[in-house]
């Protein structure tokens, strides 16, 4: 039992380990990639320029047959810092928007002319948070910002997110503490893309194809954190199973030792009157218990007890069959035993009449596994036998090693596996749990 145990623990440790590894593999091979496309089917593309602060900026922001998003306007002199944007409202709310924490770029697939080349683009994301924001005044969502020189032919442009910096006229102007004057990308709800902060006037037009942020699901340091969390757990777990277990093993240990204490006083008594007793039960011939352990001393000391195994057996509802069919009928069921234990042993075993229906059989040159396989050809001799009663009739057995160069320790144990044998529902063969640590 505790062998099993201990594999059940080595199991999960391998699952565990190969979780882990194929976790990491995952990650380092891009299962964790994420991708948040943002779409005019999904969000609302709309068009600014500066003609709130007085411009003349004329323009229109329209999506065209192939499903682009064009922003089209004339910059005029009006205003000094003339301008024309495409908002991209991500929530219906500016309260409510996207964390983009776990992103790394902001990817833009867009085609721009203006009327002289190398013009440049702004990108804002802009970030609401009650530290610093209110929905009275749009201004003072954070502008997290970044100016790139975009291509006349559509191409995909990549903006590390990293890169984006807050604008220091906004941090005077809303006069923002310190803790809060770096770039937040926890709840972006605009996207405004608009021409550069020193255009030339005429006409301008982008083409903006796709715009997409690239990021991770999880992050590297949050996966190995959460794997670490997942193994001190599960040791925790095993830990507090290998307790548990531990206590068992003690209790049981300190009942088998008091039952072989009681073995042991019995032999005692039992030696002490062995010289007057007989060697051989009346009934079925065999040996009895009384004058066996000289018997086996000396064949364990020409073998050094190095596979010296015991079986211990006791025919199931022996009383019942005794009430039901008469103690003559039980008598003549045990002689019957004895054939079926003679015919199943080899010379070399030992079959003893230990008392009533309870029989034991040493296997001097039989290792555990060995006497494991006569203990089952013995209760399949038992199911397939023609009692005399015409009725079935089982067997339950334990079977036990040498652990501690002691016969009647190795008689306690084989004891104590008939009585888990029992307990789990007879007709079936118990290996005593330390045994199988024994032989490993």
């Amino acid at each position: 039992m505790l062998s099993y145990k201990f594999s059940r623990t080595l199991i999960a440790v391998f699952v565990l380990l190969f979780f882990s590894a194929a976790t990491v593999v995952w990650f380092y091979i891009g299962g964790a990639q994420s991708s948040y496309v943002i779409s005019p089917e999904e969000f609302q593309f709309r068009y600014v320029d500066d003609t709130p602060m007085g411009g003349d900026t004329q323009g229109r922001v329209y999506t065209s047959e192939s499903g682009d998003v064009v922003l089209e306007c004339v910059l005029g002199s009006a205003y000094r810092w003339s301008f024309c944007e495409v908002a991209i409202s991500l929530s219906p709310s500016v309260t409510r928007g996207i964390d983009l924490g776990n992103y790394h770029s902001m990817i833009i697939e867009s085609a721009y002319k203006a009327p002289e080349p190398d013009e440049r683009l702004r990108v804002y994301l802009r970030n609401f948070n009650e530290a610093y924001s209110t929905k009275e005044d749009p201004v003072s969502m954070k502008f997290n910002g970044i100016e790139y020189n975009p291509t006349e032919e559509v191409s995909e442009i990549v903006l590390p997110l990293n890169s984006f910096q807050v604008l220091s006229w906004w941090i005077s102007d809303f006069d923002v503490p310190l803790e809060h004057a770096g770039p937040d990308m926890s709840n972006i709800s605009l996207i405004e893309i608009a021409t550069g902060s020193a255009p030339i006037l005429g006409k301008h037009e982008l083409i903006i194809k796709s715009v997409r942020f690239e990021g991770m699901m999880v992050t590297e340091a949050s996966l190995f954190r959460s794997l670490t969390f997942i193994w001190l757990f599960t040791a925790t777990i095993l830990l507090a199973v290998k307790y548990v277990q531990s206590r068992r093993v003690y209790d049981l240990e300190r009942r088998r030792a008091n039952r072989l204490k009681a073995i042991n006083t019995a032999l005692k008594h039992q030696s002490e009157t062995l010289s007057i007793m007989a060697t051989t039960d009346a009934l079925t011939g065999l040996r009895n218990r009384m004058d066996i352990y000289r018997e086996l001393e000396k064949a364990l000391a020409s073998t050094n007890g190095q596979n010296c195994t015991a079986l211990c057996l006791d025919i199931d509802h022996f009383k019942k069959i005794n009430d039901t069919y008469g103690h003559d009928m039980g008598d003549r069921l045990l002689i019957s035993t004895a054939e079926v234990l003679r015919e199943s042993v080899s010379s070399s075993d030992v079959i003893v009449r230990w008392g009533g229906e309870e029989f034991v059989i040493f296997c001097p040159n039989r290792n555990l596994a060995q006497a494991s396989f006569l203990a089952e050809k013995i209760r399949f001799a038992f199911e397939t036998m023609d009692w005399p009663h015409q009725a079935d009739l089982t067997c339950s057995v334990g079977v036990s090693s040498m652990r501690e160069g002691s016969i009647a320790a190795m008689i306690a144990d084989a004891d104590d596996a008939l009585y888990r044998a029992k307990q789990n529902g007879r007709n079936r063969v118990e290996v005593f749990a330390e045994s199988f640590i024994a032989a490993v």
